[in-house]
């Protein structure tokens, strides 16, 4: 836990620790809501893809822009205009009510901002301490991350059903409010001097600085594999639990928790120290071992077996992107960490939506297990190939 000793740090992690639970807690009260008014799934998801779209079309503007600014303010503005929105949303919601075109509104209002405070988080948490701490600030980050995603949802559950949903709009506003005391403990390096380029230009610099670092290039390639093959899978989780075992929403809730509980000991793991340094050996054991864990699951017919297998792959999806995050993050330049990381938030979102719709497809032609088998057995070959020793030393 190094990166606590140091007090910048230390102000950022405990007042983002609630402003996460706020995240997770509006997109379920936003989902909620959503079905509340339309009883239409389909509405669902167009409103929590409405909140996750922005990110991939807006986020590397943000990442430019981010660069430039004076980070200690751009954190403030992203959490504050978060709490104003979900404050609004509250007050509409207990007066005339939200409806459809209201929660299509709010939801891409919530999404551009979230496209502006991942670029701002991912910048500002490195610059608060030294480098060599830099890896252990993902592994915080993200194990403050898996435990909010798992207790966040089963309070907000609660909060929706005891209090209502005007109630938890408050609360998660109020969230978010710790964030804007505590900026005045943060002192982040200053970004060096560079020529101004358009927004564009910028862009481009931070695809150049990808393509040219093998470091930067292996890892964002790795990133996109594990999140096509496992992400993509664990997006697909109702199909296992009721297409595959007849477990219905029960099930659902097994697998997805036994997901959670393989992601949460990952994160633990991490911020313990293991696999630091580099793409070290460990992470590539884990990722390619990971994406065969698919083929095995495709092979088993058990439950047992399959909620086994989910929490495997929960283990592996949150080791090696933490670990491929902390690669990253460690030999990143201060003054491209907004661009370079709104592309790694990009190609992320984007991969788990394709290996989704991908593997989604294929199991409607055939079926599920038959997919995950294939695609476990090919993406384990190319993931090999990938993480070849012999590259990863002229890496490191």
């Amino acid at each position: 836990m190094s990166a606590l000793s140091h007090i910048g740090f230390r102000a950022y992690f405990f007042a983002a620790v609630p402003l996460v639970q706020a995240l997770w807690a509006q997109r379920v009260t936003l989902g909620w809501l959503a079905w509340e008014v339309s009883a239409s799934p389909a509405f669902v998801g167009l409103i929590a893809a409405l909140g996750l779209a922005p990110m991939i079309f807006a986020g590397p503007v943000f990442g430019v822009l981010v660069d430039r600014a004076d980070i200690r303010r751009a954190i403030f503005s992203t959490s504050a205009t978060m709490a104003v929105l979900l404050a609004v949303a509250a007050l509409i919601a207990g007066g005339p009510g939200l409806g459809k075109g209201a929660l299509i509104v709010l939801s891409l209002a919530i999404g551009l901002v979230t496209a502006a405070h991942h670029p701002v988080r991912m910048s500002l948490g490195p610059r608060l301490v030294p480098n060599s701490d830099v890896p252990n600030v993902v592994a915080l980050s993200a194990l403050n991350f898996n435990l909010a995603r798992m207790i966040a949802p089963v309070l907000t559950g609660l909060a929706l059903a005891s209090v209502g949903a005007v109630a938890t709009l408050w609360l998660s506003a109020l969230l978010y409010l710790p964030m804007l005391f505590a900026v005045r403990w943060m002192d982040p390096r200053a970004l060096p001097g560079s020529a101004r380029t358009s927004i564009l230009g910028g862009i481009r610099q931070g695809v150049s600085y990808i393509l040219s670092t093998p470091m930067a290039r292996q890892a964002m390639g790795l990133t996109a594999v594990m999140a096509i093959l496992v992400r993509g899978y664990l997006e697909l989780l109702p199909v296992m639990a009721e297409g595959v075992h007849g477990r219905g929403a029960e099930g659902l809730g097994l697998l997805t928790a036994t997901a959670g509980g393989g992601a949460l000991v990952a994160a633990l793991a991490k911020a313990a120290g293991a696999g630091q340094g580099g793409i070290p050996t460990l992470t590539r054991v884990i990722l390619v071992a990971g994406i065969a864990a698919l083929a095995a699951l495709g092979l088993s017919s058990g439950w047992i077996a399959a909620l086994c297998w989910t929490a495997v792959l929960g283990f592996a999806s949150t080791f090696c992107g933490v670990s491929l995050q902390a690669a990253m993050q460690e030999v990143l330049p201060d003054d491209l960490r907004g661009r370079v990381m709104s592309l790694w938030v990009v190609v992320g979102i984007g991969a788990v939506a394709f290996g989704s719709g991908l593997l989604g497809w294929g199991a409607a032609l055939v079926d599920l297990p038959k997919v995950l088998f294939w695609s476990g057995l090919g993406g384990t070959l190319v993931a090999a190939i990938l993480v070849l020793p012999s590259r990863a030393q002229a890496i490191r």
